[in-house]
């Protein structure tokens, strides 16, 4: 051993010898209160969504389908990554997609060669992605979405634009609320494939602090409540 190195290793040992560490505070963890306010919590969520440059909207349901292909359509998108069916909370959407012309190819990627290649490069072209959502966090504007058979990951991640739907029943506080109203939770996100949790467009910088939307992920985020 250099002697260099010896003398910054005891240094470190002298110092960590004579260091006083206070004693660790006692933190006691609360369930907090479930809010039930759903206009509020939709509010806080909107105002901390637009602050990240997402894009909030509020609709009924019967209207959502027009909304949809009205979105698409000033996107210029023919064709839409969607979660299926059974997964979001607007009856019928699909198949009003489909009767406006839009496709709907699935995401099923096959394992072997050169079919997933060819396959992710027909995917990566696909501009929007349409899924539902399990939660919206309202204090941080964040979406929790869970992946599995018919809710492929990619329609969140892979497409410029990301659409997703939740219903006011959807909407909790905070991250620690939706946990502590759901005594479940635990489980079923150990059974989950995957669980994302999307705090508005994706963003990156670089050592310069220079940011980049869109690089990782969506350049945008809609998030539209479906209201009963």
């Amino acid at each position: 051993m250099s002697d260099s190195r010896s003398r910054i290793l005891a240094s470190i040992r002298q110092s960590l010898a004579s260091a006083h560490l206070p004693e660790a505070p006692s933190v006691v963890l609360t369930s907090p209160a479930r809010v039930t306010d759903h206009a509020s919590l939709a509010s806080q969520f909107a105002d901390e969504l637009q602050k990240l440059d997402g894009l909030f909207l509020t609709e009924r349901v019967e209207k959502i389908p027009a909304l949809i292909a009205q979105l698409l359509r000033e996107r210029q998108a023919d064709e839409v990554l969607a979660w299926q069916a059974e997964s979001l909370p607007v009856p019928g959407l699909l198949d009003y997609l489909r009767r406006e012309g839009i496709k709907l190819p699935g995401a099923e990627i096959p394992p072997e060669e050169p079919a997933r290649s060819q396959r992710l490069a027909e995917i990566e072209r696909i501009k929007v992605g349409l899924t539902g959502a399990e939660a919206a966090l309202a204090d941080t504007g964040t979406l929790a979405l869970r992946s599995g058979p018919g809710r492929p990951r990619l329609a969140s991640l892979s497409v410029r634009t990301h659409i997703a739907l939740f219903t006011p029943s959807q909407l909790y506080l905070s991250w620690a609320a939706w946990w502590a109203a759901e005594p479940d939770l635990a489980g079923w996100v150990r059974g989950a494939s995957n669980l994302t949790l999307i705090t508005g467009p994706s963003r990156t910088a670089d050592i310069e602090m220079t940011l980049t939307v869109g690089v990782h992920g969506p350049a945008e985020v809609i998030a539209i409540l479906a209201q009963a």
